[in-house]
């Protein structure tokens, strides 16, 4: 199966018989008995009695010779204890072990049989969105031409080939396109993904999409008066050409703009290599941080979902904010002073603390024109603060300014995290997260981090954000989502979150 995009009518199917000769393994979910899940007709007292058998089944995938399906190999894939809870993930994962304990066994054409749960309404496209993921490749094995180890997946359609299961499948086939090119960009190595390249490979991904226009900023004296924080960040990684700073715009207009009711404004952090800078890591933490881009990743990802699946009510302004914060003569250092694009002056404290400086400039550019545009919503993603990890392991901490809690903004965002198994925390920014990062020094406007804080430091960084994006009192609603936790760190793939929740917040999946 050639790597994404994934094609309908190549090598994903649905299918009504799980005896087809067109593939080579068949992988069934399986619920826990309480469920009352009703098990596939002919092979239902087969799996009764394996069952009884051996309870193990309800732990770990298991293959079992079966007469009655293709291939004659039958994976078990459990969800394990489901308990109040435990949420949609489970499926996915049940999924995700599946297809990857039948590639294990030499199955390259697997069939995944996909029951519906009442309990998980996008349980089916979520179980789907688990198989993809096995299933996917890197982009230096894809760019290697090392094949995929598969070729064909079909999803079993319950006997019945109906319109509504086949929009699932096409939902699920446009989302995951759409998270390939994120892990594409946040998994690329530093060199591979560097600013230029990453510019390079979102204009060749987006090249055929009449509804998305892009524009690449990479003139340095533009960079330099535009976004200056941002610039200030790359000194020293912008004498090398390849590391030179890069900002990307992605604008996605539907055919009608008649019928836009919503405009998303996205800012992504893209620091495709963070060093620490000046204030280098130390202590072996340096390793893995070429993820540092997932949140430029993500906001392209989401880009693509929408020019894939064409919502017809948004309109989407995406930002890449790319750069490397490396060290060298020209490092940007702590105690220097410098001018914001909001006019702001901020006072440098740690040059480690880059990925505020990276997207603040793009951030006030968006608020400035955001009442412009028909029902705006500012967001920013960033895998921005190791603290949002301490706080909530691998979930996103979502976290609104005023005029979004209004609206409880990120509360609907974590009801549809929870919907399609990604993982989303509200977490409150107070008064005391604005007021640390007002300046110390006289003539200081902003500290770009208090060193002294001990505590709510991915509070006080969306406290920045606020403040430094002219959001503070502007009446525009912003959330900013820090996904340090949540963005997958090797060896384990780029999980693309929050792709899937915007999608499904902002009806881009219907």
């Amino acid at each position: 199966m050639a790597q994404g995009p994934y094609k309908f009518d190549e090598n994903v199917f649905v299918e009504t018989n799980y005896q087809s000769t067109e593939y080579d393994g068949v992988i069934l979910i399986l619920y826990p008995d309480e469920k009352n899940i009703p098990l596939p007709r002919n092979i239902g007292s087969f799996i009764t009695e394996i069952t009884k058998l051996d309870k193990h089944v309800h732990k770990a995938c298991t293959l079992w010779n079966c007469d009655y399906v293709s291939g004659r190999r039958l994976i078990l894939a459990p969800t394990g204890t489901i308990t109040p809870y435990h949420d949609v993930r489970v499926v996915k994962e049940a999924a995700k072990k599946g297809v990857a304990r039948a590639l294990d066994a030499g199955v390259k054409k697997p069939l995944l049989i996909v029951p519906a749960c009442v309990d998980y309404p996008d349980g089916q496209l979520v179980s789907m969105l688990g198989a993809f993921e096995a299933l996917y490749q890197p982009l230096h094995l894809v760019e290697r031409g090392i094949a995929a180890n598969f070729y064909r997946i079909g999803f079993h359609a319950e006997e019945k080939n109906t319109d509504a299961f086949k929009k699932v499948i096409s939902n699920a086939i446009a989302l995951e396109r759409s998270r390939i090119i994120a892990r594409d960009i946040a998994g690329g190595d530093p060199e591979r993904m560097s600013p230029k390249n990453i510019a390079e490979y979102v204009k060749k991904t987006f090249a055929s999409d009449r509804n998305v226009v892009i524009t690449v900023h990479d003139n340095e004296k533009y960079i330099a008066k535009e976004f200056p924080l941002l610039a200030a960040v790359s000194r020293a990684a912008s004498c090398i050409d390849r590391h030179k700073p890069r900002v990307v715009q992605i604008v996605y207009t539907p055919s009608d703009e008649a019928r836009v009711n919503e405009t998303l404004m996205l800012v992504g952090k893209g620091v495709t290599y963070d060093t620490g800078g000046a204030d280098i890591k130390i202590s072996g933490r340096m390793a893995g941080m070429s993820r540092d881009k997932s949140g430029a990743a993500a906001v392209a990802g989401f880009l693509k979902a929408c020019s894939i699946l064409k919502p017809p009510h948004l309109k989407v302004i995406g930002y890449l904010c790319l750069c490397r914060n490396s060290i060298g003569e020209d490092s940007y250092v702590a105690d220097e002073l410098l001018v914001s694009k909001s006019g702001k002056t901020v006072r440098v404290t740690n040059t480690d603390a880059e990925g505020r400086f990276a997207m603040a400039d793009a951030l006030f550019k968006l608020s400035e024109i955001a009442n412009n545009h028909i029902h705006p919503h500012i967001y920013t993603i960033a895998t921005l603060t190791g603290h949002a990890r301490a706080s909530y392991g691998n979930y996103v901490a979502a976290m609104d300014n005023h005029a979004a809690k209004v609206t409880n903004h990120a509360s609907k965002l974590q009801f549809s995290g929870a919907r399609v198994a990604e993982g989303i925390e509200v977490s409150v920014v107070r008064p005391e997260d604005l007021a640390v990062n007002v300046g110390k020094c006289k003539g200081d406007d902003l500290l770009q981090v208090d060193m002294d804080a001990k505590a709510r430091h991915h509070q006080l960084a969306a406290g920045f954000l606020i403040k430094v994006g002219g959001l503070e009192d502007r009446n525009v609603k912003y959330t900013h989502l820090d996904i340090a936790g949540a963005a997958g760190s090797p060896p384990d793939e780029p999980t693309a979150v929050p792709i899937l929740s915007l999608c499904h917040l902002h009806k881009v999946i219907v």
